[in-house]
């Protein structure tokens, strides 16, 4: 049995049904669902990049490196503790930024 029990239907000019289509598809969500997400007052968000993924594991790549980096240095004494920990909490806002845009 059915859930959603009520049809509506309604008229787009040839621009208005484009911008939906698009809309719809950079979402990643069928019509339907982009339109019940709409109605809910969901932030709709792009589908992100492809290449998104990658960045963000390349930007966790060079974090973990720093900690690595962080550790043996912190061990020797050698390096400015203060400040690489501060770029590595750079490091992990910038991240932070990214995933918040798309996921």
């Amino acid at each position: 049995m059915r859930t959603r029990n009520h049809r509506v239907v309604f008229y787009l000019n040839d621009k208005e049904f484009e911008a939906f289509e698009q809309k719809a598809k950079r979402s990643s969500r069928s019509r339907e669902a982009f339109i019940r997400k709409a109605i809910q007052e969901v932030q709709i968000k792009e589908l992100p990049p492809a290449d998104l993924y990658k960045l963000i594991w390349e930007i966790r790549r060079v974090g973990n490196n720093i900690d690595q980096i962080l550790m043996i240095a912190n061990a020797k004494g050698i390096l400015n503790i203060p400040d690489l920990c501060k770029a590595i909490d750079d490091l992990r806002e910038v991240e932070k930024l990214i995933v918040s845009q798309y996921i």
